[in-house]
Formats: structure tokens, sequence, C-alpha cells
């Protein structure tokens, strides 16, 4: 009798989990959180009930209760590396930087090959205002990873963040060369030759910018900004006419 029990359990526990996983595709966290709940009635110790909750509740922004469900998870499942990156990037949303690198530390520990939570422990110790650790990170996983272009990215805005904009641009052209349709590289161009007073530059890499990502939401201010460098500057340009509505 238990068995069947059981198994109607599992069943259900399915079917909660799927509709769960159907709204938050449909961005609709709220009733991702209520079919999550409903499979954690049923199994409260199944690791991955916890996480789908956790990411509802993230999705949310509610990032203590996601982190109160990854901490039940971890004493389930306490070598789970995918627990200890969600509360990584609970605690970095909720701006505990110290948890969300320890965390992070953490996950790489029990899993060395994830990229995605070396690139998080970079951002976390830029967040703590120490850029010569996050920029060793980086340094690091393009050693090893050449051509994780995420990693780049983020080296790049650092330096970025940092003024010295002719390195960041040198990194967004390594960028390109390895796959000439990231969008996020030619408007990283054009703000660095921007800053760097080129204006010619600026302008051409800011058009293709737009061109490869002309839905994306920076395209008005991107244009607006064309606009104004027309107006101001003496540089023979080629600027539109008007922002597209």
């Amino acid at each position: 009798m238990q068995t069947i029990q059981k198994a109607i359990e599992n069943a259900k526990t399915k079917e909660n989990i799927k509709k769960g996983d159907e709204f938050m595709r449909m961005h609709k966290p709220k009733e991702a959180l209520g079919e999550y709940l409903k499979s954690l009635f049923y199994e409260k110790r199944n690791t991955k009930n916890y996480l789908c909750v956790s990411r509802a509740y993230k999705e949310l922004k509610e990032y203590d209760k996601a982190i109160k469900h990854l901490e039940k998870a971890k004493n389930i499942a306490s070598f789970d590396y995918e627990i200890y990156y969600e509360l990584g990037l609970n605690h970095l949303l909720n701006t505990d930087f110290e948890k969300a690198t320890k965390n992070f530390r953490k996950t790489i520990k029990l899993n060395p090959d994830f990229l995605n939570a070396q690139v998080q422990l970079a951002i976390s110790h830029e967040l703590m205002d120490e850029p010569d650790m996050a920029y060793k990170i980086y340094e690091k996983i393009i050693e090893e990873k050449p051509d994780f272009i995420i990693a780049h990215n983020h080296k790049a805005g650092l330096l970025m963040s940092m003024g010295d904009f002719e390195e960041a641009a040198r990194i967004f052209f390594d960028i390109l060369r390895i796959d000439d349709e990231y969008y996020r590289a030619y408007l990283g161009l054009g703000i660095c030759f921007d800053k760097m007073e080129k204006y010619s530059y600026a302008v051409r890499f800011y058009k293709k910018y737009i061109e490869k990502n002309p839905e994306g939401e920076a395209v008005k201010s991107i244009a607006s900004r064309i606009i104004d460098i027309c107006s101001v500057t003496k540089e023979r340009v080629n600027c539109p006419l008007r922002i597209a509505k």
C-alpha cells in the first residue's frame, strides 16, 4: 500500500514540477512558485524541489526565502555543487558579497570545471572593490579556456570601470575574432572609442551594435548618442537622420 501511495506522490510531484517549469518559461514566477511548493508537500527530501522553489523566489527578488530553501536542500545533499552555486547567486543579489564568495568557492571546489561559478566569483570580488583579484580570476579562466567569451567580456568591462579603455577595446576585438556576431563587443567598442574621443570609430561601432541587435534595450540611447556626437563633432561621420520608435 505504501509503495502505491509513494508512486502516486512521485507522479504528482513530477506533474507539479513540469507545470512550474512551464510557468517559468512563460516568465510567470509567481504561478511557478505555487506549483513548486506543491511538489514540496509530497516530497520534502527531494533537493530538486527546493532548487525549483528557490529559483522562483529568486525571480520574484525574494532572496531571503530562496536562501532559506537552499539551506534546507544543502542539509539533504551537502555535496551538490548546484546548491552552493544558487546560494552564491542569491547572496550576490542580496548584496552579501562575502557569503556569495564563500559559496562560489565551495561550488568551484566541488566542480572545478564550472566556468560560470568562476565568473560569478570574480564579479563578487569586483563588488567587494577587489579588482585585482577579479582580474586574476578572469585571466586564469581565459588562459584555460581562451574561447570562453563571457570571461573576456567581463574582463573588458572591469578594465572600462578602471578607465583603461584602450586595453578594453583590444579585448573586445579579441572577442570579435572568436565570434563576430557577439553584439555586446560592438557596443563595448563604441563606448571605448567614445570615451577616447575617437568619435568616427565610436559611431561606426555603435551603428554596428544597432545593426546586430536592433531590438536591444540600449538601442534608443545609443542612437541618441550618435546624434549627439554628430551635433558636436567636426569629424565627418555618417549619422542616422532620426531615432527609430
